[in-house]
């Protein structure tokens, strides 16, 4: 049995429905919520309700466990979450697991994290990585780019906002920063790859696609394929921040959050060719995956649901 703790996240949701494919044992956790919780529909997993912080809960979740996937992405966090909290569901996932005689464990971080980053995104992520790779469980990281796919919360996100916003689209001004966009069902092969190889135990594994991006150049390959011309305006950060800062103010939910300027700051890349060196295979490219994207769609009320409601499906 595979325990997947961020099921409902845009990677947990993939591998869940990957997992079934391959017709493993999945049980996902959930955390109790008002909050609908969106899970993928059509195939067979078993779920258990419990709170990170419910150590009993947790240890009932473990029964007949195997392995723990621990997907837990920053849009979970926007949903009452915080990065301090992520630190210590990560540390109870642990003392869970040893209690519970579970070895194998595979934790999905970000390129660029470091526990002593002065970017709280990078931070937290740098210190789960830390508890860990301390824990002395059957330890893989996994560190990613920025991920893609047809429910993520970056080019869906700035597809919507290219059509409220006329003539110009504001970017932050990410000077030399580049990014390399992974593909989700790229990542989530290798995430699956990762649980049959003993030899990636202890080994933290950077991970990216086939190509190096600047920001403008990605919201470039992003509205084309929505297929509308904005003028790309470069904006300070710290003006940025103030944009960000009004937003949280004014909306249910920002659909800005602060963590993406984290990510534009430092950057998200790795070697073009760590895919295919870990993993044996070549990642997709950016722009043959980004169909999810064209056509018609309704991007201005499903920014109006993700604002009020969190999700735009």
């Amino acid at each position: 049995m595979i325990l997947i703790a961020g099921a409902t996240g845009f990677v947990g949701r993939a591998a869940v429905c990957k997992l079934a494919a391959e017709r493993r044992d999945v049980r996902c956790l959930l955390r109790p919520s008002q909050r609908e919780q969106r899970l993928a529909t059509g195939i067979p997993f078993s779920t258990v309700s419990a709170s990170m912080s419910d150590l009993p809960a947790l240890r009932t979740a473990m029964q007949d466990v195997t392995a723990i996937v621990h997907l837990t992405g920053e849009e979970d966090l926007d949903h009452g979450g915080t990065l301090q909290s992520h630190i210590e569901d990560t540390a109870n996932l642990i003392t869970v697991a040893h209690e519970a005689g579970v070895r194998r464990f595979i934790y999905l971080s970000r390129l660029g994290a470091d526990r002593a980053s002065a970017y709280s995104l990078f931070r937290a992520r740098g210190e789960a990585e830390a508890a860990v790779r301390e824990s002395e469980l059957d330890y893989t990281t996994i560190q990613t780019s920025v991920t893609y796919g047809p429910e993520d919360a970056f080019t869906n996100v700035l597809a919507m906002l290219t059509k409220v916003i006329p003539f110009v689209l504001p970017i932050p001004d990410a000077s030399l920063s580049r990014f390399q966009p992974l593909w989700i069902g790229d990542l989530v092969t290798c995430i699956m790859a990762t649980l049959d190889r003993d030899d990636l135990i202890g080994q933290t594994i950077p991970l990216g696609g086939p190509e190096h991006f600047t920001c403008e150049q990605m919201v470039a390959q992003v509205l084309a394929a929505v297929g509308v011309r904005r003028r790309l305006v470069r904006v300070r950060m710290p003006l940025v921040q103030g944009a960000i800062n009004l937003l949280d103010a004014l909306l249910l939910r920002n659909p800005v959050p602060d963590w993406w300027l984290d990510i534009l700051t430092i950057g998200s890349a790795t070697e073009l060719g760590a895919v295919s060196r870990h993993f044996g295979f070549e990642p997709g490219r950016f722009a043959q995956h980004l169909d999810y994207l064209r056509g018609k769609r309704p991007w201005r009320r499903d920014l109006v649901r993700f604002v009020f409601r969190g999700d735009y499906r």
